[in-house]
């Protein structure tokens, strides 16, 4: 012990470190690390390799999404953001002398505009969950309205968010049902709900079953004068009518899917789109296109309604750092797909959902049937062995699948028994589709 932790202890007339800690119940006490003595960089490393090696990774077949799916990605996008020009989560505060980043995210907010048919769209949000409850607190601060109609297939994560940015606002989320037969949002059930305290309808298209909803495009007539809030899967407005065509007030979403990887929950992009005349109620930031004081070109912070910019009683959100690179990926990646690239992306993936709905009908005691609306990229398949059982089994055969819905609409979980969600993406070939039935067949 050195000379001068001594001489601190013996003025409190303690003995050791340890006498500074004799309230605290040795049981309680954090225990000393069992590790070896140090070694070199080199022999560390090997080390790595040796416990990272123990992972499982390559060689399993994935049917896993409902959120987050594994899509291809060209490497030009991996390429763009790792440049260390745009390696920030952070719109600049300095935006006048970054004026790279401000044009890239004016692209993004351009592209997912027309992407959406939407008027407008922020510089970016977390991750689609909180981009669903600003958009409901958005809607409550344009119209002062109470009520919140939700749909009962919306998964309970999404849920669990709004209620927590809701919190005091006295709001209150009302859910309404699906036809049973089609999986559609049932129309006379939200017509029933929708009174003068009615703030918003959260829509989603695909919804939580990964149907594409055909009603979607009655909503507006059904809803009248409350705001239209629709989650969607960006992948699929390469295919079908975006949030703007069934009059959308505001347009959220999930941007997993648009050049960005899978990597343990993150990195994750908020979308969120809105008509103009609510664009100064937006949480976030909006970058505009003007002109400096010698007429050329610029790029600002055209708005900027949070907290840590304006005063708090003002602000519009208390978002922070964002996900500019994020947003970055998915400019480049909807840039290199074009129109085109991206409607093939989406087309794929339909294809190879009927693919995997065939690979459950010629399995015995799998039921991939349970509603008559057509499926976009994620199936719920009943099956006549449990659930755990069927992943545990799937696992053993490199097949990583079968998400169980009760984890996602716990709500539901009696109605849908031993029922999980299965996905596919533009990436699923003949040969997954051949040892998926293969592995089913097996267990």
């Amino acid at each position: 012990m050195s000379d001068e932790r001594s001489a601190m202890l013996n003025s409190m007339n303690m003995k050791s470190v340890d006498d500074l800690f004799s309230d605290v119940p040795a049981s309680m006490r954090k225990k000393s690390l069992r590790i070896p003595e140090g070694i070199s960089e080199y022999d560390l490393i090997e080390e790595a390799k040796k416990i990272a090696a123990m992972n499982k990774y390559e060689g399993y077949r994935k049917f896993l999404g409902c959120g987050i799916y594994d899509r291809i990605i060209p490497s030009s996008v991996d390429s763009l953001i790792s440049r260390s020009e745009f390696l920030t989560s952070y719109t600049p505060y300095q935006p006048e002398i970054s004026q790279g980043m401000l044009q890239s995210l004016f692209e993004y907010q351009s592209l997912i505009s027309d992407l959406m048919g939407m008027d407008a769209t922020n510089a970016s949000m977390y991750d689609g969950y909180s981009a669903l409850a600003e958009a409901v607190r958005m809607a409550f601060r344009i119209n002062g309205k109470t009520e919140v109609l939700i749909p009962e297939t919306l998964y309970s994560g999404k849920v669990k968010v709004i209620e927590s940015y809701i919190g005091g606002l006295g709001l209150k989320l009302v859910r309404y049902g699906y036809e049973k037969d089609s999986g559609f949002m049932d129309l006379e059930d939200i017509s029933k709900k929708v009174n003068d305290s009615v703030s918003c309808v959260i829509v989603e298209n695909p919804n939580g079953f990964g149907i594409l909803d055909e009603n979607i495009t009655k909503i507006r007539e059904t809803v009248g004068n409350a705001m239209i809030i629709s989650y969607v899967d960006p992948v699929s407005l390469g295919i079908i009518k975006p949030p703007g065509e069934y009059d959308s007030d505001i347009a959220v979403a999930e941007g997993q899917s648009l050049g960005i990887h899978k990597n343990l929950g993150g990195p994750l992009l908020g979308i969120m789109s809105f008509k103009k005349e609510h664009v100064r109620k937006s949480p976030g930031r909006i970058i505009g296109e003007s002109v400096d004081a010698n007429g050329k070109k610029a790029y600002v912070m055209t708005l900027q309604t949070r907290e840590q910019h304006i005063r708090r009683e003002k602000a519009m959100s208390n978002i922070c750092s964002n996900q500019a690179l994020m947003a970055v990926a998915a400019s480049a990646y909807l840039s290199i797909l074009g129109k085109s690239g991206l409607r093939n992306v989406a087309l794929k993936t339909a294809s190879n959902m009927k693919k995997l709905i065939e690979t459950f009908r010629t399995v015995d005691g799998y039921n991939p049937d349970l509603f008559k609306g057509l499926h976009f990229s994620d199936l719920p398949v009943q099956s006549n062995i449990g659930i755990e059982k069927l992943r545990k089994g799937l696992l053993e055969r490199n097949i990583q699948g079968s998400i169980p819905l009760g984890s996602l609409l716990p709500d539901l979980s009696s109605t849908y028994g031993n029922t999980s969600f299965f996905s596919v993406t533009e990436k699923h070939n003949a040969e997954d589709f051949s040892a998926l039935k293969s592995a089913l067949e097996g267990i």
